[in-house]
């Protein structure tokens, strides 16, 4: 069964001016956010706002120009922005663990109010008139951003990736980019009915996530492509077939050569991308999986059962144990009861999605299918954005807010003498 779509508004039907000023600034304002553009070219030098004055200041244009599109709001998706509140107030009132690898705690206190903001004005952008055409539109400006970061580095003028051999882009940790391809490309699976067009972007999305060598991220993928092209197998079966019969052979030629570029350096080898690569081009899945994660996994899991009701502090998770594992990561910061909150939301959409003809399912397949391979996602704007849009999708009832005067007293009513 071919998911139900969402589709965009009829070409014919004309932007309004602050429709027009909205799209401008949510281009300006999340697109830098979700390819980390932005805070990769601070540190460079080359970007001349501190993210947090460039947040702040785009934020609160975009809020102000949000009111005058008539907006309509799901509550579903406001109850979205409340999963990350209890990881906010514990690190700024219990402050149960100390997080000074950013500058101090406060500072990361500030920066995840910062995210918080950035993907609450993202999510509220997708309630007014064109809001999945702006979605759409930044998922494809995002995939090209990350796609020409990636290359750039892959090409050897710039080295940003914290992992040598590894290519990163902006985002400086090679298994970032992909999650946030991914995401964009659900998005478009979602609202862009054009099948053709989604593919285009599934060719070039290939080769930004293929650079970075990332397991995870090209295990999932292969699996959203491969959903969405079965899904559409029966409306667009010689295209696809035509594809596959001449696109496979320049994909496997693709791996090849991205296999003997990566693996080596000058005569010496790097033992770990040769790995990597013939796991990848093998599909196989033992070698996918990597023995240190297993082991931070498992030290993880053993510390959730010293305290499982309420963790041991917001950040906890993320820089003392590393799980790799997005639930144990979120039940060592801030206990049972956000897990239940977090993994409740998406087992409530993913069932709604099944009883709806699968609608939104790619915008929930990336949310699902990275829980065990980061721990950061709920510090991931982009993630928000891709759950905002299956909630404006799943979820069609919506409120307004209008502003309202008396009622003028009934003409032609006059006193009695």
């Amino acid at each position: 069964m071919m998911p139900a779509l969402v589709p965009l508004p009829a070409a014919s039907d004309r932007w309004t001016t602050p429709e027009r000023i909205l799209c401008a600034i949510m281009h300006a304002f999340l697109v830098p956010n979700f390819s980390h553009a932005m805070y990769c070219g601070f540190e460079e030098g080359w970007w001349p706002l501190k993210p947090r004055d460039f947040n702040l200041g785009l934020a609160a244009c975009a809020a102000l120009t949000i009111l005058f599109c008539k907006p309509a709001f799901s509550m579903m998706a406001l109850a979205l922005l409340t999963i990350p509140l209890p990881r906010i107030l514990d690190a700024a009132l219990l402050r149960r663990y100390e997080m000074l690898e950013y500058g101090g705690h406060n500072v990361y206190v500030f920066m995840m109010i910062s995210l918080w903001v950035i993907s609450a004005v993202g999510v509220l952008s997708i309630g007014t008139a064109r809001g999945t055409q702006m979605a759409a539109t930044v998922a494809v400006t995002t995939i090209l951003a990350c796609v020409a970061a990636n290359l750039y580095e892959w090409l050897g003028f710039a080295s940003w990736t914290l992992i040598p051999g590894r290519v990163a882009g902006w985002h400086l940790d090679p298994n970032n980019s992909p999650i946030i391809i991914c995401l964009m490309l659900g998005i478009l699976f979602t609202v862009q009915p054009r099948f053709w067009w989604n593919v285009l972007w599934i060719s070039v999305a290939t080769v930004g996530v293929a650079v970075t060598m990332s397991r995870s991220g090209m295990a999932v993928f292969f699996v959203m492509v491969s959903l969405y092209i079965a899904g559409n197998m029966r409306h667009h079966f010689k295209g696809i077939a035509l594809i596959a019969l001449g696109g496979v052979p320049l994909l496997i030629a693709g791996l090849g050569i991205l296999s003997a570029s990566n693996s080596s350096k000058g005569i010496r080898k790097n033992d770990d991308n040769v790995a990597r690569m013939e796991a990848i081009y093998r599909l196989d899945f033992e070698k996918l999986k990597s023995p240190e994660r297993k082991k931070d996994l498992l030290d993880a899991w053993e510390a959730v059962g010293n305290s499982p009701v309420t963790g041991f502090g917001m950040g906890s998770g993320e820089l003392k144990w590393r799980p790799h594992n997005m639930i144990i990561a979120h039940w060592l910061d801030v206990g049972i009861f956000g897990v239940l909150q977090y993994v409740g939301g998406l087992v409530v959409f993913t069932l709604c999605s099944l009883l709806n003809r699968c609608r939104a399912i790619f915008c929930l397949v990336p949310l699902w299918l990275f829980i065990p391979c980061s721990q950061a996602l709920l510090e991931t704007t982009a993630y928000w954005f891709t759950w905002g849009v299956a909630a404006y999708t799943l979820f069609p009832k919506r409120f307004t807010l209008a502003l309202a005067s008396r009622d003028a007293p009934a003409a032609g009513r006059t006193a009695r003498a």
